[in-house]
């Protein structure tokens, strides 16, 4: 079993760490070094109880012991050093592969996970690995050999209660057999529901204000309340399950004591054993017993870190999007993006995209627009490759190069992209900024922030550009989110730039700010922009409409305004309500400069 662990936690971590080994075999040696003293004991007994017990002798055996004691120290420390190392680094590395996974798989692989569920498996299925790895392997190990190395022993001086002393086990280990696959299901439940307790906290903390404010935080807590109640029975019945059978174990590996007890008293009646013979035997299996007992929890935790690192290879065995099969590194001279006979579907629902061909010309703007759910942003997701287009269903192309056969880096290195939702990472205004050019200087920073209209308002702030922003951005606003997300992009300047509907859910204040920092940003680019506000889209190059994953029209504003198309209803019901807004405002305005009530208008003007 050790084998299989140590093979399967080494191609976790992608490496082998020979530490691992070597701290296996120098716990061996402890062991080894261990079981001196009990042989040792063995002479003094017999020698004393026999009389023949000589100052020479006892000063050899004195000796013996404190040489042993030195030897196992001698052990002991470079195989925990070793084996705690071990654990520790392929544990790390392990942490590492996932991330690296992680950052590759489709955005598939997170819509139909919750944060909370993938925080378990990198948390704590791993720290469990980690600590039962560093703290039992050695014990496992000492356990497992110092019995036969005692029995041994034991066998010389009398071979037949030396197998007395084993006679019960393979009925303990047939108990064991029995208990281990009892004991692994109750710690995948727990692993399961401590995977739902921290999605279950991670969803109440990001939900809290809008329960509150929906008077339904009571609802929230009950949820969490009871994904942590399903954790703390499971973690009970972990423990209590196995326990029925593990005291049968117990019982089991102790019955060897009576054995020997009852057929040594039977051999010293008999004339073929002496008292001090049995005496040291009793004493002897006494210890033993409890190495074995011990040896049964150890082996049984050691399953459940096998169980947890059973999760883990899981998560890694996600297929991630392709690597370019092309070895050879491929350059991309040009800009325009190309949609060939594209046909997309998320997961085995009905198609989102349909056979679209679109070509974006180099250093022009188009935008998509259309109903909720006609594929718009996943046009743009396909072409930043969060998603990859099937073998067969048509190709996504940047300069005429096909995106998978890019790397992921060369990729998005010539691509910037503002998502509808913003985020941002805990640290300063600076440090998120810097998200679009790592090494960049802070007066590039600075720059790109008065390109997108930042700079004013982080000017305003406690500490400017080390003004922490907080968990998730929250001490901004969603317009000062925004537009440090569009400066991340502006300095970042990369060839493409797509936009997600980046003025979709802002007022019109907020809009305005950051319409002009889109402006500053799309200068010179390919610009492909999702907007729900047609209004934003006007001047663009050309106009896309989608319509149930099909492109039914395409042309200038003013082309699809003439042809009374969906397009033209899209833009006649945003213009009716647009009016409705400023009429109702307008209204107000008189009313309260009137010092009466505000009216609502029934109708547009």
């Amino acid at each position: 079993m050790i084998g299989e662990l140590v093979g399967l936690g080494s191609r976790l971590a992608g490496k082998r760490d020979p530490r691992l080994a070597r701290g296996l075999w120098l716990a061996l040696g402890e062991a080894v070094a261990i079981a001196i003293p009990y042989a040792l004991v063995v002479v003094f007994v017999r020698r004393a109880l026999e009389g023949t017990l000589s100052h020479a002798l006892l000063w050899q055996l004195t000796l013996g012991v404190l040489a042993a004691l030195a030897l196992r120290l001698l052990f002991a420390r470079p195989a925990m050093v070793d084996i705690f190392s071990a654990a520790h680094s392929l544990m790390g590395h392990a942490r590492i592969r996932m991330a690296d996974r992680l950052r590759r798989l489709p955005m598939g692989f997170f819509s139909e996970r919750r944060i909370g569920e993938l925080a378990g498996v990198l948390t704590t299925d791993i720290a469990l690995v980690e600590d039962i790895w560093s703290h039992l392997f050695g014990v496992f190990a000492a356990s497992l050999v110092l019995p036969l190395v005692v029995g041994a022993g034991l066998c010389v001086v009398d071979w037949r209660l030396g197998l007395a002393v084993f006679f019960t086990m393979p009925i303990a280990l047939v108990v064991l057999r029995v208990t281990s696959p009892i004991f692994t299901r109750h710690v995948g439940a727990v692993l399961d529901a401590s995977a739902d307790a921290n999605a279950r906290i991670v969803e109440y903390v990001q939900g809290i204000a809008v329960l509150r404010t929906f008077g339904r935080h009571g609802d929230g807590y009950e949820r969490l309340r009871a994904s942590m109640e399903r954790l703390r029975d499971a973690m009970i019945r972990a423990d209590v399950a196995p326990t029925p059978l593990l005291s049968v174990y117990t019982f089991t590996v102790e019955a060897s004591l009576v054995l020997v007890a009852l057929l040594g008293s039977w051999l010293m009646l008999g004339g073929t054993l002496t008292a001090p013979t049995l005496l040291v035997f009793l004493m002897v299996t006494g210890g033993l017993t409890r190495q074995l007992s011990d040896l049964g929890v150890a082996f049984l935790l050691l399953r459940a870190a096998e169980r947890a690192l059973e999760r883990i290879d899981g998560l890694l065995a996600e297929p991630p999007l392709a690597d370019p099969k092309r070895k050879k590194k491929v350059e991309v001279a040009r800009h325009d993006i190309e949609l060939d006979d594209v046909t997309f579907t998320y997961g085995g629902g009905g198609n989102v995209l349909e056979h679209v061909s679109l070509r974006f010309p180099e250093r022009t703007l188009t935008a998509l627009v259309g109903p909720s759910g006609a594929g718009k942003s996943t046009i743009a997701h396909l072409v930043a490759r969060l998603w990859d287009v099937p073998a067969g269903s048509g190709a996504v192309r940047i300069g005429g190069v096909d995106v998978r056969d890019l790397s992921f880096e060369d990729l998005h290195r010539h691509i910037a992209m503002v998502f509808q939702d913003v985020v941002l990472f805990s640290g300063t205004v600076l440090e998120n900024i810097r998200v679009g050019k790592p090494d960049a200087s802070y007066e590039e920073v600075v720059a790109a922030a008065k390109a997108a209209h930042v700079h004013d308002f982080v000017a305003d702030l406690p500490l400017a550009y080390d003004t922490p922003v907080g968990e998730g951005g929250s001490a901004l606003s969603g317009g000062q989110r925004q537009r440090i997300s569009i400066a991340r992009a502006i300095l970042k300047d990369a060839p493409v730039v797509l936009l997600d509907e980046a003025t979709a859910s802002v007022d019109a204040t907020a809009e305005a700010e950051i319409q002009r920092a889109i402006d500053e940003l799309v200068k010179h680019k390919t610009v492909v922009v999702i907007a729900h506000r047609l209004r934003t889209i006007r001047r663009a190059h050309r106009i896309v409409v989608l319509e149930a994953g099909k492109v039914v029209e395409e042309g200038t504003h003013a082309e699809l305004v003439d042809r009374d198309g969906l397009y033209a209803r899209l833009w006649a019901a945003q213009e009716r309500a647009r009016g409705w807004r400023l009429a109702t405002q307008d209204a107000s305005a008189i009313q309260d400069a009137l010092g009466g009530p505000s009216a609502t208008p029934s109708r547009s003007p």
